[in-house]
């Protein structure tokens, strides 16, 4: 038996599985080609494989149409003297506006608000109850983005923008995970002074942003409802699992989200051109697998999948399969790219260390 196998239910045979497939996902899809640089690793490219396949889900599949998130939903995260200037920029475009680099065409705002808005159509989809979960299969990403500066490719936080529109319809906690190989800087800044939202990130340590340490722990009202576990190179899905089961379970069942969001980047798979990380696919599988069974436990199983990073097509193309099956209650498809190359660092150092922090 696989670690997979032992570890997920979802992934044994039927007798195991954890549940008989469920009827709809919501999802909304916002490729944005205008929002281009052909030299840069944030193309539509990115997917090109994802659009060929994703309605292989058919009937389980409710495809929601996106709409320009309005002034309102996005001032309820960005400032508005930010969003005009981010319109302005684009207008200007093409260039760059910041040095990650973060590019804008004369399309950009218009593409990110329809990004912004997929995710807020997705979310009213699951609170409303015309479907039990939802993927909002959308870029630019977001969770860069900080209330008043563009970060990292992103323009405008969408799940940011997301959690907000939940709080204002009336839920009183949510919790984001955030399993992009790249830190949140953007969601974290948002929400950190904020109680009702628990924002925990697995990141790779010491790339961009160079944000996301243990020690950042949220502040004022928010102490203690921001936990980042920022990993070595290496790290892969092992730990991915010994982080949810000792840190995110544990934290989640303390703090009792009403909904969950995931920031769901698959740039820490292995074979990502910009980072470090080993996850493979059966590992995103595993990881959602346990995000759908954590949701049904604390919140009626309301949860929303935001794509934020991942730059080989097929990677996020695999990914995003990965996490549609994890919440039909279906095994994946096939996991085409294979294994780690490389055997896994120890960091259970790291994991003690964030358990004694947050006394979980």
């Amino acid at each position: 038996m696989t670690w997979q196998e032992a570890e997920n239910p979802a992934s044994r045979g039927v007798e195991g599985s954890r549940t008989p497939p469920r009827p709809m996902i919501a999802f909304s899809v916002v490729p944005s080609p205008t929002h281009v640089d052909p030299t840069h690793p944030e193309h539509p490219r990115r997917l090109e494989p994802l659009l060929a396949s994703v309605e292989g889900f058919g009937e389980s599949l409710l495809k929601v149409e996106a709409w320009p998130a309005s002034d309102a939903a996005l001032e309820g995260v960005h400032t508005k003297s930010y969003l005009e200037a981010l319109r302005a920029a684009c207008e200007r475009g093409p260039g760059y506006i910041d040095p990650a680099p973060t590019y804008v065409t004369p399309d950009s705002f218009a593409c990110a608000r329809l990004a912004a808005g997929g995710t807020l159509a997705v979310l009213d989809a699951v609170l409303e109850k015309q479907a039990q979960a939802g993927m909002a299969i959308i870029r630019p990403p977001g969770h860069h983005a900080e209330a008043a500066r563009a970060m990292g490719f992103c323009l405008l936080n969408n799940v940011a923008v997301a959690a907000r529109r939940a709080l204002v319809l009336g839920l009183r906690r949510l919790m984001i995970f955030d399993f992009d190989v790249h830190h949140g800087n953007g969601t974290q800044a948002i929400f950190e002074s904020d109680p009702s939202v628990l924002y925990i990130s697995i990141h790779q340590e010491g790339i961009y942003p160079l944000t996301g340490w243990p020690e950042e722990m949220g502040v004022g009202e928010g102490l203690g409802t921001t936990i980042n576990v920022p990993l070595p190179a290496g790290t892969g899905d092992r730990g991915a699992m010994q982080i949810f089961d000792r840190i995110a379970t544990p934290a989640s069942t303390r703090f009792q989200p009403e909904m969950i969001l995931v920031s769901a980047g698959f740039d820490a798979h292995w074979r990502d051109p910009l980072a470090g990380l080993q996850f493979t696919t059966g590992g995103f599988f595993a990881l959602a697998s346990k995000l759908v069974d954590l949701a049904e436990t604390l919140c009626g199983g309301r949860l929303v999948f935001c794509l934020e990073g991942g730059y080989d097509a097929m990677v996020v193309a695999e990914g995003v399969m990965a996490c549609l099956a994890a919440i039909n209650g279906t095994p994946p498809a096939h996991d085409s790219l294979g294994p780690s190359p490389h055997p896994e660092p120890d960091i259970s150092d790291r994991i003690l260390r964030t358990i004694a922090l947050h006394g979980l």
